[in-house]
């Protein structure tokens, strides 16, 4: 079974969602560190793989690919690439490879070009409510695993499995009463 791809444009987020554009007036890079990690979460809820681009000319590396994990991949383009340009040739690449190409990106016109080739647009808005949706899905599965595993676990202590005289005598020493 093929499995779904999501390309997003890092900037294009960042300056769309309030909480990482407020970020990045004081920290580009902390901004950047953060939607990766929000994607990092969101790419493995949902079982994507997940290229987060960012147009290298307002970042210190240059052009640059890293792989984060292995369905992870953070792309820095050289001087003179846009962002846009890297996931148009990306999509065109892929479309045949994953059963979806997702591509979030609030630009229009890059929205009309992906749609083109074949991948399936989510704007910026769209993703922010799509990964706040998905953390309420984790929140409800962790909680639910948390109270049942709470109701089986509980602490083993030995004063709990000693009578009353013989717990008196370990508290005593416990504390250096003799």
């Amino acid at each position: 079974m093929k499995e779904d791809i999501l390309i997003v444009d890092g900037y294009n987020v960042i300056f769309a969602w309030p909480e990482l554009k407020k970020i990045s007036k004081s920290s580009l890079e902390h901004a950047r560190s953060r939607i990766k990690s929000i994607l990092q979460n969101y790419g493995k809820h949902k079982g994507y793989r997940v290229i987060l681009v960012f147009d290298g000319k307002f970042a210190n590396p240059g052009a640059a690919e890293e792989y984060m994990t292995e369905d992870f991949l953070e792309v820095y383009t050289a001087d003179g690439e846009t962002a846009d340009s890297y996931i148009e040739r990306t999509v065109f690449t892929f479309k045949n490879t994953y059963a979806n190409v997702y591509v979030c990106t609030s630009d229009y016109a890059e929205q009309s070009q992906v749609l083109g080739f074949g991948a399936l647009r989510i704007s910026a808005r769209e993703l922010k409510a799509q990964v706040e949706r998905a953390k309420l899905d984790e929140q409800r599965f962790y909680k639910g695993f948390h109270k049942r595993d709470s109701m089986r676990l509980q602490r083993n202590e030995v004063g709990h499995q000693l009578d009353g005289e013989v717990a008196k005598q370990w508290e005593s020493l416990r504390r250096g009463n003799k």
